[in-house]
């Protein structure tokens, strides 16, 4: 035929495999920690951050990870959490072989709305739910006299 038969979902397919190259060249940097041989899903997740009077308290909902797949890294002021998973999948039956793999990393990064004490920070995972708690910092009420000159 003089014509092609438009498939939208072959459409959509190729659109998402070139924003996938171009996600993987644009953040190649940030992600060179987790360079695998296979494309790297760059996804972000959700975070809660509240606090108690002496306590903040941050949950990410890490859906399909494990406690040994996550990273920690906290400053006084900023949190960082990583994620990074290799999943590889082997089926075979009587006619054809089939294996898929698959690799997973997020990552994010926040600011602290208060000064914590990192030290104090304990981390539990359950059901795909990162907890973090850590102790906030005492407020320091230092006076210092000024002269005037």
């Amino acid at each position: 035929m003089w014509f092609e038969e438009f498939d939208p979902f072959e459409e959509i397919e190729r659109m998402r495999k070139r924003l996938d190259r171009l996600a993987e060249r644009m953040l190649r940097n940030v992600w060179e920690p987790f360079k695998e041989e296979s494309r790297v899903v760059i996804r972000g997740f959700p975070v809660d951050v509240s606090e108690t009077e002496d306590e903040l308290i941050i949950r990410a909902e890490l859906p399909g990870f494990s406690k040994d797949d996550v990273n920690i890294k906290m400053t006084e002021n900023t949190l960082e959490i990583s994620a990074h998973k290799k999943e590889e999948k082997r089926e075979q039956q009587e006619t054809y072989l089939r294996m898929e793999r698959r690799v997973g990393a997020v990552r994010r990064f926040l600011s602290l709305p208060v000064e914590v004490d990192p030290e104090t920070a304990k981390a539990k995972m359950e059901n795909g739910i990162l907890e973090i708690r850590v102790k906030k910092k005492a407020p320091t009420k230092k006076v210092k006299e000024i002269k005037v000159e």
